[in-house]
């Protein structure tokens, strides 16, 4: 196998996704809730219950991939980038859509359906104008933009199921007169697992091709990223180009996005289930295609969640080809201490694999990707 360096040179296609899986640990959490439960033991109509899911009949807890985009997109703004404002319009409501100036709308992907007035060069509005009963009406200019997100997520669910296992906790407000107020919710121990992709072609890339999800900005921005940015191919259709900004930018944020898993919190109920959703463990490599080769690494072993260093090998050796770095793989002390890693470097040839602590797997990881966001 040519080296790292020598096969991303030699790629004449350069598709390259940063692909990872975590585990959170948590302990009594109650992080992401629906409506009333049929299983609540007092029958009582103030409830909230779990997000659960159900495979093979059995059930598991699930915290829904928009909950966790919220706070990692929330960490990111505590981590200095300045969130892109949002406008709440009749029955919607969509972000500014300028990835040019908001480096979450550039990540996250939005949608804004919207008609602008039409000025002229002066700034005055322009009428339809003719004989219409619309005539001195402003004409309007359809501005619509929407784009798909480079970075994409899975739900978080539950490596081992909660049948019987979730806890109805029965609380009452009784901090005033009369009667004491009943209410109940639901609570859990497991491990967490959930996988990403981060598309680094996608980064700081935008088109204006007259298509639902491919016309990310209109001319003016298409323009002004060219000021200082390039103009690209697509990588399958040469004929739509595409305004790049500068790859200094675009490493920064793909490394930004990365670096909030450090610091990243949310959930609901934190003031009396408080738990860190920060990862435990974490796997990132950097690969040739969008399919990510760490899905089925967290495993259930005589009812408690494990990893499959099995699985984890194999993932590897069966996808080397499309390796593009290292791997690097970061795990806490007092989580999962019965799973030698260690092996997987002694076992797997011709990789180089990287075990730290989860933060320095982090910083160690995002250094690299100033090689190969291009």
């Amino acid at each position: 196998m040519s080296s790292i360096n020598e096969t991303i040179k030699g790629d004449e296609v350069k598709n390259y996704f940063v692909h990872s899986s975590i585990l959170i640990d948590v302990d009594g959490a109650s992080l992401n809730n629906w409506g009333s439960d049929a299983t609540n033991t007092q029958g009582m109509d103030n409830t909230s219950a779990v997000k659960k899911v159900f495979k093979n009949g059995r059930m598991y807890a699930v915290v829904a991939g928009q909950a966790w985009r919220y706070w990692w997109r929330e960490s990111l703004g505590l981590n200095g980038w300045s969130l892109s404002p949002i406008t709440r319009d009749k029955k919607v409501a969509f972000t500014n859509a300028n990835p040019l100036e908001y480096a979450d709308d550039d990540i996250f992907g939005y949608m804004r359906a919207s008609k602008d007035e039409v000025k002229d060069e002066d700034g005055n509005v322009v009428l339809n104008g003719g004989k219409g009963k619309n005539k001195d009406k402003p004409k309007m200019l359809d501005v619509t933009v929407t784009r798909v997100s480079p970075l994409k997520n899975s739900i978080l669910t539950s490596v081992t199921s909660i049948d019987k296992k979730a806890l109805n906790e029965f609380s009452t407000m009784a901090r005033h007169d009369g009667d004491a107020v009943p209410y109940e919710k639901q609570s859990y121990s497991t491990v967490l697992k959930g996988m990403f992709s981060l598309d680094l072609d996608q980064v700081g890339t935008f088109t204006k091709v007259n298509r639902s999800g491919f016309k990310n900005v209109m001319d003016t921005t298409y323009g002004k990223v060219l000021e200082k940015g390039t103009e690209v191919n697509d990588l399958i259709n040469p004929n739509i180009k595409r305004a790049r900004l500068e790859n200094s930018i675009r490493q920064q944020r793909a490394k930004d996005t990365i670096l909030a898993l450090k610091t990243i919190a949310g959930g609901a109920k934190r003031t009396t289930n408080y738990v860190s959703v920060k990862p435990d463990f974490i796997i990132l490599a950097v690969l040739k295609g969008g399919n990510n080769i760490f899905d089925n690494i967290a495993v259930e072993e005589n009812g408690r969640a494990t990893l499959s260093i099995e699985a984890l090998k194999e993932a590897i050796e069966d996808n080397k080809e499309y390796l593009r770095s290292d791997i690097y793989i970061g795990k806490m002390s007092g989580f999962m201490d019965d799973v030698s890693l260690n092996i997987l470097k002694s076992e797997v040839a011709e990789v180089t694999i990287h075990i730290e602590t989860v933060n320095k797997i982090i910083d160690d990881f995002v250094k690299i990707l100033d090689t190969v966001v291009i």
